[in-house]
């Protein structure tokens, strides 16, 4: 199961509006319509997050119960030689993944989204270190401010001025377990 968190912008702090999917197939597919709507810019856009909040709370770190079996990591600086796609498969390896245009993205500083499925829901209390781990397995590719636990993101559209696109790549899921071992957390004092 794929949840998401739907808010109407970046001031909505409502979290009654959620989707299941039940396969990242139809999440995937979601994304993708989303792609095509035709918006101004983020002023007129929604916002997503895998958070999954406790019940009549509102948008708060304290009241997230985990995320919903995807994560999304944030990019605005990444220099590649070539293709983009290329690029992104470079620093993700086979993972499976879903990139999709910001509306600030330009074709000389493409600005996007990596929306990444998972083999499972993260807990709250783990979302710190996989955190850490997914930054650190993918070379500090996501803008660093991007990690608190109730983090949204501008859904994917056709925004006008930017450079919109969205692909898909890879085909392992992201399993959770096996990133954190890899890369552990050190808890700070």
């Amino acid at each position: 199961m794929y949840s998401v968190t739907i808010f109407k912008n970046q001031w909505d702090n409502k979290t009654h509006r959620r989707l299941d999917f039940n396969s990242w197939w139809h999440f995937q597919m979601f994304l993708y319509k989303l792609s095509k709507i035709p918006l101004g810019g983020k002023k007129d856009a929604q916002l997503i997050s895998p958070a999954i909040y406790e019940d009549n709370t509102t948008r708060a770190n304290k009241n997230v119960l985990g995320w919903g079996s995807w994560c999304a990591v944030d990019v605005d600086d990444f220099v590649y030689d070539g293709e983009l796609k290329d690029g992104i498969i470079e620093r993700t390896g086979n993972w499976r993944f879903i990139c999709y245009s910001t509306a600030s993205s330009t074709t000389a500083l493409p600005k996007f989204r990596i929306v990444f499925p998972l083999t499972r829901k993260i807990q709250n209390a783990e979302i710190p270190a996989f955190n850490y781990a997914l930054q650190n397995a993918l070379g500090n590719l996501g803008d660093e401010q991007t990690k608190d636990l109730a983090r949204m993101y501008y859904i994917p559209a056709s925004y006008a001025g930017a450079f919109n696109f969205i692909f898909i790549g890879g085909s392992h899921y992201v399993d959770p377990d096996a990133l954190m071992k890899e890369y552990p957390y050190a808890q700070k004092a």
